[in-house]
């Protein structure tokens, strides 16, 4: 039976799928996040076809969920598809706002500040460029299979979850083949989908966890991998430095999450803030003790405001700053999200509900509460949520800001360790299979919430830089699976991740993920022994990075 396709075009996408029969590809991606978008789009350039399998009714992840200002330090570290995403947003507003010159144009800084229905429209168009690509929403995987090394088919068992230290053994290796996926439209109605290459694209890891690759979700002790931030830690901002109470213990603890949600002054594009159904004031205790202290005089000393084109601001969460040491707390929520990965779709429902009620909720408190002071209040009240953001969601953001989900057992396991500098270089350890860079420091927001015993700070914060660091192609392949790239939720301790856990990033990792799944197909090959010279070329052709080292200074009189 053929596929009921709709046109491929900015904004629609496939609807309908046959139910119990298969369709082939040559390569699948779970997850329209900013990588999976990337992956799509280096696959078909590649020459494969591909579907992009998405949960929501929405594409680019928490990009187009809110998360506007780029995270980037060294513009030239990062290129192919994020670099072809940012031309298009700048080209953009270029085009919409009447040429070079336009404010829009020059607030969306080269095309690395937007706002989120933009940065959807972008990714939507990227896609719609290439004709091999079949995008279907509104689909979630349900099961995989799997083909044993004796080669009998079977359901996969799921991945085990095997925290701290590298473990001395894995299981033989399996090779995915099929998945399952339920219409949620119509509960009930599944689609079955073989490819010859699988890309798990998603924030959590679901479909690597669900196929069998064995996985880490906490903060492993510092002596797991002798990295100076892990474990449990206290770290003032704006220093590196572990205070004497830092016990370096291993814990279950991930970051905690926030809405990178969008506001406006303009009274013409307001809805107006709402006292959230489970509202708790109790939750809001610290931010309350910093306004009676005179700490805190102003709004925007609680979260921080980033200006975007046409008025809109995106919001986020700030830490304690080290002079005042407010605020206590701000739109992050520790401690609540650290079931998240492994929790499933009703259990994350409750959590994002939860999340949500705690952000508006904390935006309420400073409009509204009579303690607040009048000053504060009437700052306040000026914000709203614009009504030409997320319109299909109550003008809220329909993505929460997942910072890190699981994190798969790979062929190379990331860690702080790789960013020392090498003894007689004086540069960062290089990668013979070097396939994208990650620029940005070792960045952690608090893992638990605020204690006034440890003041100054979020416990489990550290923000660390370092040069430029290779990340090897390794790091996207998982024990245990073949036929599966992870370019996500890939294969790092807890701080080796943070430098990874950016956008940018990730879609450079999701652009080498797409290329090796055709340069595996075209060899016969499988992922794991696919030729990464030939990938890391193919990057090179597109315009990727795959090395970013300090230039040395000219000498003095040349």
């Amino acid at each position: 039976m053929k596929l009921l396709i709709a046109t491929l075009a900015v904004g629609l996408s496939i609807q309908t799928l046959p139910a119990g029969e298969t369709i082939k590809t040559d390569v699948l991606i779970i997850g329209a996040t900013p990588a999976g978008v990337a992956s799509a789009v280096a696959a078909a350039k590649s020459g494969a076809d591909v579907v992009l399998l998405e949960e929501t009714s929405h594409v680019g992840g928490i990009i187009s969920g809110g998360l506007t200002n780029t995270d980037i330090r060294k513009i030239g570290a990062v290129g192919g598809s994020f670099a072809e995403f940012v031309k298009r947003v700048r080209d953009y507003y270029v085009r919409q706002y009447g040429g070079e010159d336009s404010k829009q144009v020059k607030i969306c800084a080269g095309g690395h500040m937007f706002e989120p229905h933009v940065a959807e429209h972008v990714f939507r168009e990227m896609l719609a460029c290439e004709k091999s690509i079949r995008l279907i929403e509104r689909y979630r995987v349900v099961s995989a299979k799997v083909t044993g090394a004796d080669g009998s088919d079977r359901e996969a068992e799921r991945g085990k979850r095997m925290d701290g230290a590298t473990p001395k053994a894995f299981s033989d290796p399996v090779k995915l083949t099929t998945l399952v996926a339920e219409n949620l439209a119509k509960l009930g109605e599944r689609t079955i989908f073989k490819a010859g290459v699988f890309i798990d694209a998603t924030y959590e890891g679901d479909v690597a966890a669900m196929a069998g690759v064995p996985y880490r979700v906490g903060r492993e002790s510092r002596a797991a991998f002798g990295e100076p931030h892990a474990g449990q830690i206290f770290i003032r901002f704006g220093d590196r430095n572990p205070l004497p109470d830092s016990t370096g213990a291993a814990d279950d603890g991930i970051q905690g999450f926030c809405f990178r949600f969008h506001m406006t002054e303009d009274p013409a594009n307001l809805v107006p803030v709402e006292r959230p159904a489970a509202y708790n004031r109790d939750d809001y205790r610290h931010v309350l003790a910093d306004v009676r202290s005179g700490r805190v005089t102003k709004f925007t000393q609680v979260i921080q405001l980033y200006p975007m084109p046409n008025g809109n601001m995106e919001a986020n969460s700030d830490h304690p700053h080290p002079d005042t040491g407010v605020p206590s707390e701000s739109l992050d929520l520790a401690e609540e999200n650290w079931s998240w990965p492994e929790a499933n779709a009703e259990q994350r429902a409750k959590i994002f509900d939860r999340y949500w009620s705690y952000n508006e909720g904390l935006i309420w408190f400073l409009q509204h509460d009579e303690e607040v002071p009048e000053s504060i209040r009437q700052q306040g009240l000026r914000f709203g949520f614009p009504k030409n953001e997320f319109v299909d969601h109550r003008n809220r953001p329909h993505h929460l800001y997942v910072r890190q989900g699981r994190r798969i057992w790979g062929e190379y396991n990331f860690t702080e360790r790789d960013a020392d500098a090498g003894r007689e270089t004086g540069l960062p350890k290089r990668q013979p299979d070097g396939v994208a860079v990650a620029e940005y420091p070792f960045d952690c927001h608090g893992v638990s919430k605020f204690d006034p015993a440890h003041p100054f700070l979020r416990p489990g914060y550290f923000y660390v830089d370092h040069d430029p660091l290779q990340l090897p192609y390794r790091i996207l392949v998982p024990r245990c699976v073949d036929g599966l790239l992870v370019p996500v939720a890939c294969s790092a301790s807890h701080v080796g991740y943070q430098t990874i856990r950016m956008e940018p990033v990730f879609m450079a990792l999701g652009d080498a993920a797409g290329i090796a799944a055709k340069v595996a197909l075209d060899a016969g090959k499988s992922v794991r022994q696919v030729d990464v010279t030939a990938v890391q070329r193919a990057i090179l052709r597109r315009g990727g990075v795959i090395l970013y080292e300090p230039q040395p200074l000219r000498p003095e009189g040349l």
